[in-house]
């Protein structure tokens, strides 16, 4: 943090892109001696000391946040003029813009009296789950319903017939709706 801190303040020192910046970079240069003073001092070990070096660390965290946070504002999206700044763009986040069939759905027997313990992998966007059961055909589009809706990536579906068969498949449910269904799988009911 305290390479961090010279870094930025020798770029915003005189930079014409940020001629007032909230906070003073003097505040900033302030916060960083103090902070490279209780280093120092906490090496000892001492309690006393080791607490100053962490508030000192907060202050300097929480001045340089409120920084970019201002150069941020100032800085108008223009992305030459952010950098200038001295510190990093942030990635922007990847957009969700469709939602995959969960993949490895087991369903096995379950250690309660008619139920059956499925698991999968959990899919990138999602926020719950569907899980479908059919007892009948599930080659059909038909005579699927939902057993559960969850947020987990694991189940166990109970009250069912004790050791008939029965077919489940997955959905995942995000921000942009539902997903395709996963593969289906087959287990029999303890």
């Amino acid at each position: 943090m305290v390479d961090k801190s010279a870094f930025v303040e020798g770029k915003m020192t005189g930079n014409v892109n940020f001629v007032t910046p909230t906070p003073s970079i003097a505040s900033i240069t302030a916060a960083r001696t103090a902070l490279v003073a209780a280093l120092e001092a906490a090496v000892s070990g001492a309690h006393e000391h080791i607490v100053v070096k962490n508030e000192a660390q907060q202050t300097l965290h929480d001045l340089l946040t409120l920084l970019a946070r201002y150069i941020n504002s100032a800085s108008n999206n223009d992305a030459d003029v952010a950098v200038s700044s001295g510190f990093e763009l942030v990635k922007a986040a990847d957009p969700i813009d469709k939602l995959d069939a969960p993949e490895l759905v087991s369903a096995r027997v379950s250690t309660y009296i008619g139920g059956v313990d499925m698991r999968w992998r959990s899919v990138r966007g999602a926020r719950m789950y569907n899980v479908y059961i059919t007892a009948g055909d599930p080659t059909l589009s038909t005579g699927w319903t939902v057993a559960a809706v969850i947020s987990g990536t694991k189940t166990t579906i109970v009250d069912l017939e004790s050791g008939k068969y029965y077919s489940f498949r997955v959905t995942a449910l995000g921000r942009i709706g539902e997903g395709p269904a996963s593969e289906n799988i087959g287990s029999r009911a303890a």
